[in-house]
């Protein structure tokens, strides 16, 4: 079951399996067991894992995609909440910085076509 969370985790990260075989320094291969549960994972390779990506040994451990992004709001006021549980800071606030700007030109463009 770890290897499931493995996975996912490292497709919400839009990583590749070449890309954490070679920062495991190991085959893509090998790695793939890893996520397919077929090998048993000592704790020391699950620590370097949790270390490509960002995280705690038991951030990956308790790792649930629905917990992932909780969005609220509707589609009629148009406002959301997401909740970052398994971003690094770093990504964290490079995401609000380009929703940030995506929303400034939005706002900009709308009131371009509302003074034609």
């Amino acid at each position: 079951m770890i290897g499931f969370k493995i996975k996912k985790i490292r497709e919400l990260k839009n990583l590749t399996q070449e890309f954490l075989a070679g920062q495991l320094n190991m085959s893509v291969q090998g790695y793939g067991k890893i996520e397919r549960d077929e090998v048993d994972l000592p704790f020391s390779r699950l620590e370097q894992i949790a270390d490509v990506f960002g995280l705690k040994v038991e951030d990956v451990v308790s790792f649930d995609e629905k917990h992932v992004f909780n969005n609220y709001g509707n589609a009629h006021d148009k406002s959301f909440s997401v909740n970052y549980q398994f971003v690094s800071e770093k990504e964290r606030e490079l995401y609000e910085k380009t929703i940030k700007l995506l929303e400034d030109k939005i706002q900009y463009l709308t009131e371009q076509l509302n003074q034609k």
